[in-house]
């Protein structure tokens, strides 16, 4: 804290610029650590369910995909794919859809305490951020060890693609979460959207089995379909039926990148022009 003088004679003690950003960096920390521990309080498993949920989703899935209607086949790779697919998916469907609520499940703490209100919902993605991070590791560490995983130059660019989902489901979360206040509908909007989303994004096919080129290329703009494709791509070998999304959809792969960008600058805009109006509504 800095202390000036005021003309009085008094003192008066002035924050430093970086003590708010710290109070809410804080603040996010532990609403997020409350979060991902709460979320499994009670259950006899814990924290394993963090695991257990999309290894049992991987497990239905490859077993009717993959076993019974012979999708990926003759791409031994295509189990590694499917996982990788799936907690990234994982990932999208947890932190949108509990961010929805972020705002709206707490209305008796924005009528009481006076904080940023974009802190509930980057608090709530980052409790889901903290399970994709485990899931993610797990993944990566045991497929690393049974061969899976192909390590190149191109693997530097996943990173960058986790990145690109992360912005694009914070953008979304402040989006929805605004929205959800005054248009409860939203929820099951979103609901089946996500849905919609889930077999439009080739989590469970290969991008490639599309054979219209029109609908390849608009499987390509969706940036959840090109963040899985290009995930795959850059963590597991070449083959028939794995590629980027720039080789199959060329330039056009720029316009699901803006997306993501302009999803966050979207949501934010609305999040902040929505917040005056937040405890009138709850």
């Amino acid at each position: 804290m800095m202390v000036v003088a005021q003309g009085s004679g008094t003192l008066e003690a002035i924050p430093r610029p970086g003590s708010v950003f710290q109070r809410n960096l804080n603040l996010v920390r532990e609403l997020s650590i409350t979060s991902f521990k709460l979320k499994y309080t009670g259950s006899a498993l814990g924290y394993i369910w963090s695991l257990v949920k999309p290894l049992m989703l991987f497990g239905i899935m490859y077993l009717v995909f993959s076993l019974l209607l012979k999708v990926g086949k003759g791409d031994i790779d295509f189990p590694v794919q499917l996982l990788i697919a799936i907690v990234a998916w994982t990932f999208f469907t947890e932190a949108t859809s509990t961010a929805m609520n972020a705002v709206a499940g707490n209305g008796d703490l924005i009528r009481k305490a006076y904080f940023p209100r974009w802190i509930l919902v980057v608090a709530s993605t980052t409790s889901a951020l903290l399970t994709f991070a485990i899931n993610t590791s797990l993944v990566l560490v045991v497929t690393l060890v049974l061969g899976h995983l192909d390590l190149t130059l191109r693997s530097l660019l996943a990173p960058l693609y986790y990145l690109e989902l992360i912005v694009l489901v914070l953008g979304l979360s402040l989006l929805l979460s605004s929205l959800f206040v005054f248009f409860r509908d939203l929820g099951h909007i979103w609901e089946i959207l996500s849905l919609v989303l889930f077999y439009g994004s080739g989590v469970v096919f290969p991008i490639m089995l599309i054979k219209s080129t029109t609908l390849l290329d608009l499987a390509g703009l969706n940036p959840v379909a090109q963040i899985i494709q290009d995930l795959r791509y850059s963590l597991v070998q070449s083959s028939p039926l794995n590629h980027s999304m720039a080789s199959i959809i060329g330039p056009l792969v720029t316009i699901p990148i803006v997306i993501s960008v302009l999803a966050l600058v979207v949501g934010y805009l609305v999040f902040t022009r929505l917040t005056p109006k937040f405890a009138e509504s709850l």
